[in-house]
C-alpha cells in the first residue's frame, strides 16, 4: 500500500510539474519572431557600436557575469569594455555584413544566436580578418536583452 501510495505522490507529482513548465513556457511574452529579430537587431547594435566607438552599448548589453570568447581566450565583462575602450582609439572600421542567423532557444528567456559575419577595419594599422563566425547566448535582464555570453571566432581561409 505504502508502495502504491508513493507512485500516486511521485505521479502527480511529475504531472504538477510537466503543468507548470507548460504554464511557464505559455506566459513568455513575445513570439519567436519578434525574439529573434530583436536578437539579430541587438547583435547588429555590438557591430555598430564597434564602428562609431560606442562603449556605452556595450556597458549596456554585456551583464556583470558576462563572458567574451575568442581566438585569444576569454574575457570578462571589464576586459571587454577596457578592449573596446582601446579599439576606439586604434580601430577603423569601413563596415560589416551580418548573415545566416540561426536562433535556439536554451531555455525560457535565454537564447543562442549564430551568425557569420564579414568585416573591413582595420586596428593598429593591420587589417582584421574578414570572415569570421560569432554566437552569443541572449538573457532578458533588466528590460533588454544581454548578452551574457558571446564568441568570434575567424575563419581559417580569408580569401
Amino acid at each position: 500500500m505504502t508502495i502504491l501510495r508513493t507512485s500516486v505522490t511521485f505521479t502527480a507529482l511529475l504531472i504538477s510539474l510537466a503543468f507548470a513548465s507548460r504554464l511557464a513556457l505559455a506566459q513568455a511574452p513575445k513570439t519567436k519572431s519578434n525574439v529573434d529579430q530583436e536578437l539579430v537587431r541587438t547583435e547588429t547594435g555590438f557591430f555598430e557600436a564597434w564602428k562609431s566607438k560606442d562603449a556605452a552599448y556595450f556597458r549596456n548589453h554585456i551583464p556583470e557575469n558576462g563572458v567574451f570568447w575568442g581566438e585569444y581566450g576569454t574575457a570578462s565583462r571589464a576586459q571587454q569594455l577596457e578592449e573596446q575602450k582601446q579599439s576606439a582609439q586604434a580601430c577603423m572600421v569601413e563596415g560589416y555584413s551580418l548573415s545566416d542567423f540561426a536562433v535556439l532557444p536554451l531555455a525560457t528567456g535565454t537564447y543562442l544566436l549564430t551568425y557569420k559575419a564579414e568585416q573591413h577595419a582595420t586596428c593598429g594599422g593591420q587589417k582584421v580578418p574578414v570572415h569570421m563566425n560569432g554566437s552569443s547566448i541572449y538573457i532578458f535582464k533588466e528590460g533588454r536583452w544581454q548578452a551574457i555570453y558571446r564568441a568570434e571566432v575567424p575563419l581559417k581561409n580569408q580569401d
